[in-house]
């Protein structure tokens, strides 16, 4: 299969880090084989993973996150795809940003629908891990986003349920210290979710199927 994983720093393999968003802050990444996606390397695998990527916003510090404008020339770099995974959201949970889990939603929903139109694919959503509020990190960006996160991660289910979109629950994952970025058992948790699915993908059983 060919498989484009498309997300943020979570899909990029950024570890953990209290100082991310200070000014001479170098992002970290995870080893390929540490990172979610890597149980995937048997098929054709590209990976599209932007630090701040968010589903509709811009970024104030860097170029081309926002997906729902970048998305059409970001699909063109992709031939035949089987299946497209997006891991989005997280960042659209900022407190800059000021909106709702429901608005979230919707706008993911637009992306896939976008998706859809562009591409023959096969659509899997990965909702965001659950934010962990009162770190360094998560009080100054991410007020208010624990809760949002847990009802982001409903509203995703019943989309994809409704619609006969795959979807994989990351809200249980574990965070680390800045409280939004996955550690290492948190990629190795969601890898185990994504195999699971994608093995019920080859065997072709029931397709929409949650994890």
């Amino acid at each position: 299969m060919n498989i484009l994983c498309y997300g943020d720093s979570n899909t990029w393999g950024y570890i953990p880090n209290i100082n991310g968003y200070s000014k001479n802050a170098i992002p970290r990444q995870y080893n390929n084989q540490d990172c979610w996606w890597y149980c995937l390397s048997k098929h054709n695998l590209y990976i599209d993973g932007l630090c701040g990527r968010c589903i509709a916003h811009e970024n104030k510090w860097l170029q081309n996150r926002n997906a729902s404008i970048t998305l059409d020339n970001d699909l063109k770099k992709y031939k035949n795809l089987d299946v497209v995974v997006i891991q989005l959201g997280t960042n659209d949970c900022k407190s800059e940003y000021n909106e709702s889990a429901e608005k979230i939603a919707y706008n993911l929903v637009q992306l896939v629908l976008k998706i859809k139109n562009l591409t023959n694919a096969q659509i899997v959503i990965i909702s965001p891990s659950q934010i962990i509020e009162n770190t360094a990190i998560t009080k100054k960006y991410y007020q208010g986003a624990n809760k949002k996160t847990v009802q982001l991660d409903k509203f995703l289910k019943k989309f994809s349920n409704d619609n006969g979109i795959l979807f994989v629950s990351g809200i249980d994952l574990e965070v680390g210290e800045d409280g939004e970025h996955l550690t290492l058992n948190g990629h190795k948790k969601l890898g185990n979710k994504i195999s699971k699915l994608f093995k019920s993908l080859e065997e072709d059983l029931s397709p929409f199927r949650t994890f």
